[in-house]
């Protein structure tokens, strides 16, 4: 008995799936459009040049505005000072600031170059850019940095 419930419900099940798979079917298949932030991200029309000194075991920031969402590139364009090879690596980062400092959210690590180091989507506001020595610094050392946004 248990064998011929198992056959009939074989049986129904694939006659369902049969009607479901039915070539004559006049439902096209739906479409389904995914925006994302990137996507849909306003390339950047603005470039700031910032010039500022990173002390010993500290950080220098530079705040901008963005009117609308989009791509921001941070480049670390050139690193100098005495004692401080051009080719030091130092943290990078993007965030809204907090008060008076920066913290960073978005972060990388970089050499100065003329490629863009760090490069994300952000909305429309209030962002910061911040250059901190990770522990390569022996005396303060003077950066140049470049930020493209919308």
């Amino acid at each position: 008995m248990e064998r011929q419930k198992w056959r009939a419900l074989i049986v129904v099940v694939t006659a369902i799936v049969g009607w479901a798979c039915d070539g004559n079917s006049t439902m096209a298949p739906s479409e389904t459009t995914v925006t994302t932030a990137a996507a849909t991200a306003a390339e950047p029309t603005v470039t700031e040049d910032w010039a500022g000194t990173v002390p010993v075991g500290g950080a220098a920031f530079y705040s901008f505005s963005m009117s609308q969402g989009g791509t921001v590139r941070v480049t670390l364009l050139s690193v100098s000072g005495q004692d401080v090879p051009p080719t030091v690596t130092l943290g990078l980062g993007i965030r809204r600031p907090s008060g008076t400092s920066c913290g960073t959210t978005s972060t990388t690590t970089a050499e100065a170059g003329s490629s863009p180091q760090l490069t994300g989507t952000y909305d429309a506001g209030l962002y910061c850019a911040r250059v901190s020595d990770i522990g390569n610094l022996d005396a303060p050392a003077t950066v140049s940095v470049s930020i493209a946004h919308p």
